[in-house]
């Protein structure tokens, strides 16, 4: 081989060399470039709209345009099979005539070291490099690339066409379907996978992924699923008086009640609303609360509750009652149960306190924070003491600090209750353990 032709066969392998890079940073940038990130590219006017614009036709056409680059790959590794190989067999050879070598061990010697340095050149500079790039930086590849890639396809589309025919029969032959681009949907749980790898990877947020899985759940359910059963239903009669369910809010705490008639679970009639009552209740409470009723609606059990909350919208109602089969009441489900499907318990004025600052131990006692205030305790406990209102202090802390001298270990029994200080430091109560008192235990259990 004379040097004007090794000069001009490096230069062709060089030149080939860069196209292959190419074909292999296109073929990669076009799999890991979204859909939803040129969108939005387009969307929020980032970037150049036109090659966003043939991105995006590329992405929503891959299988034709994955083509494009296997055909222009499959050019490339025989343009430098059929020249790379005889050239740096050449130049090695050249390099070995210092051996004492025959001719044609130094030809076999060239061969093999041509074919394997052949082979690490390519897999490294044309298959491993643009492939990393291009998964590090897709859309930044993409945008390298489209312009280029999008004139080969033009260029080489007959021949591309008569590939994916050719390739498509082939498959059929054997019952398959070709790929198409909706065989790239995502399924529910792909779609958590992926998303949980993302949180892994720092690139989405815990919660969001949280909020997502709660999405997939909500419209997997029912009423039923989330209702509150009928036993549990506090319920008030159409025949009693605002007075009377004035009390029985102060003695439960639900700010709305389904009306019956009769007493009867299966006849709900309404609801009434606490704020209407208080209103009422200033007024005149003897007056019977079927003059304050509001409608109420009812769905089956098996209502999705994407559909129910739009009912729930549309009537402007917080409060459904859930049927069964028969026509009868199985339960409510209010605003707050919806709620709670996406965002998690949401704790009310009437619920229990947070389990932040009261926690219950195995032995059935509880520990408490002793930033818990009078009122929370008392709530808690069900308990009700009058020095607590006389005292100045508003969290059992304080409390504690104001009325005893305490240290570590001790136990001050209050009411029916033992509070054992078990952390203080710096002179303040951290923390607190709370029992029954043994001997009013024993005597409950009497009573028994």
């Amino acid at each position: 081989m004379t040097g004007g032709q090794l000069a001009s066969n490096i230069l062709i392998i060089a030149i080939v060399f860069y196209f292959a890079a190419f074909f292999v940073a296109a073929e990669f940038a076009l799999v890991q470039t979204r859909k939803s990130a040129l969108e939005s590219a387009l969307e929020e006017g980032k970037g150049n709209k036109r090659k966003l614009t043939i991105a995006l036709k590329m992405v929503q056409n891959l299988n034709e345009y994955l083509s494009t680059t296997q055909v222009g790959v499959t050019l490339a590794g025989i343009i430098l099979g059929w020249i790379g190989e005889a050239t740096i067999e050449a130049m090695i050879v050249d390099v070995l005539q210092i051996a004492p070598l025959g001719t044609t061990a130094m030809h076999a010697v060239g061969a093999v070291l041509g074919i394997l340095l052949l082979t690490y050149l390519e897999v490294v500079i044309t298959e491993i490099v643009p492939k990393n790039l291009s998964i590090e930086m897709p859309m930044k590849m993409m945008m390298l690339v489209v312009t280029p890639l999008h004139y080969f396809h033009i260029l080489f589309y007959p021949f591309v066409q008569l590939l994916n025919i050719s390739a498509a029969g082939i498959i059929r032959l054997f019952g398959l379907t070709p790929a198409t681009e909706s065989n790239d949907v995502l399924t529910q749980a792909e779609i958590l996978r992926l998303s949980r790898n993302a949180v892994t990877g720092g690139k989405l947020d815990k919660n969001d992924l949280i909020y997502m899985q709660r999405a997939f759940d909500f419209n997997d359910k029912i009423a039923k699923d989330i209702m509150v059963d009928r036993t549990s239903l506090d319920v008030v009669d159409i025949t009693d008086s605002v007075k009377t369910v004035v009390n029985n809010y102060l003695r439960e705490g639900f700010s709305r009640f389904p009306v019956v008639a009769n007493n009867d679970k299966d006849r709900i009639l309404g609801y009434v609303y606490i704020y209407d009552l208080i209103r009422q209740a200033q007024v005149d409470d003897s007056i019977l609360v079927s003059k304050l009723l509001r409608t109420i609606i009812t769905v089956p059990e098996v209502t999705p509750i994407q559909g129910l909350l739009q009912q729930m919208i549309q009537k402007q109602t917080p409060i459904v009652v859930v049927l069964d089969e028969y026509g009868g009441t199985s339960g409510i489900v209010t605003d707050k149960d919806i709620y709670e499907e996406l965002f998690g318990v949401v704790k009310d004025e009437i619920d229990n306190v947070s389990s932040e600052y009261i926690i219950k131990t195995e032995d059935g006692g509880f520990k408490i924070s002793g930033k818990t205030t009078l009122y929370d305790f008392e709530r808690f406990f069900k308990v009700r003491n009058k020095s607590f209102d006389e005292s100045e202090s508003v969290t059992i802390a304080g409390y504690l600090l104001e009325n005893y001298k305490v240290k570590r270990n001790d136990i001050i029994t209050i009411d029916q209750l033992d509070l054992k200080i078990t952390e203080f430091n710096r002179n303040y109560i951290d923390w607190l353990e709370v029992k029954h008192h043994p001997e009013n235990k024993s005597e409950k259990s009497s009573e028994e």
